[in-house]
């Protein structure tokens, strides 16, 4: 599945260049990250990628340093784009809710302006976005029944997280729907429900999130494990 993913992030970015001259990758972190370790640098001229992310801890900035070590340092990209707060706020003493939906909101300027994505419609556009899917069936930052994949359809391009512990920011399910192609990656047995309630549909309403992503092009990749529970009817 790693040599896949890598094919297909080579592929579209020399498509996309080819086309428009840019390329657009949004990216969550974890697994899905990990193997795209095997990116070559030579394969694509990474300096017209532009990299964004489905989701981000606030001051952590664990989706960031994830791609770092992953590719980015490795292909040196130069167009990582992360939600930035600022300075005078601390991680550690905990943020104000005002200054996560300050991030959210330049997070949105920015995918909504930026020269790489298309914004021809109404939802900013990705030219590749890849998701993980949890074993609830949640992806990017879009749990199960939560207040933010219940907002579907509203028009929000990035929600503002703000918790006890958890700070950040996340894409929206209307922004995920807009990309030009989507490839939710799932592998293991504890997927295998997940897998079984997105793509049979057996679920409640806003209770699988990862079933909810119908992009022009949407891929699943999935192992024996993660469709065993699943039987095409």
């Amino acid at each position: 599945m790693s040599k896949q993913l890598v094919a297909e992030v080579t592929a579209a970015a020399n498509e996309a260049i080819s086309k428009k001259g840019s390329f657009s990758l949004c990216i969550p972190a974890g697994s899905v990250v990990s193997a795209l370790s095997a990116l070559s640098p030579s394969a694509v001229d990474w300096s017209k990628v532009h990299v964004f992310f489905t989701g981000e801890r606030l001051g952590v900035n664990k989706s960031y340093t994830a791609a770092l070590d992953a590719f980015c340092r490795n292909c040196k990209i130069q167009n990582v784009f992360y939600p930035i707060m600022r300075p005078l706020f601390s991680v550690e003493k905990g943020l104000p809710e005002f200054a996560v939906k300050e991030a959210a909101a330049a997070y949105t300027c920015l995918l909504k302006n930026h020269p790489a994505i298309d914004n021809a419609g109404p939802m900013p556009s990705f030219d590749l976005l890849l998701l993980g899917v949890g074993d609830d069936g949640h992806c990017g930052s879009l749990h199960p029944k939560s207040d933010h994949i219940k907002a579907t359809g509203d028009g929000t391009v990035t929600f503002g997280i703000h918790k006890a512990g958890k700070n950040q920011i996340a894409i929206s399910m209307d922004v995920m729907c807009a990309s030009k192609k989507v490839i939710l990656a799932c592998t293991g047995e504890k997927k295998k429900d997940a897998v079984r309630r997105a793509l049979s549909g057996d679920f409640e309403a806003h209770d699988c999130p990862a079933a909810l992503v119908k992009a022009a092009s949407t891929t699943w990749y999935v192992d024996k494990a993660s469709l065993a529970d699943f039987t095409p009817k």
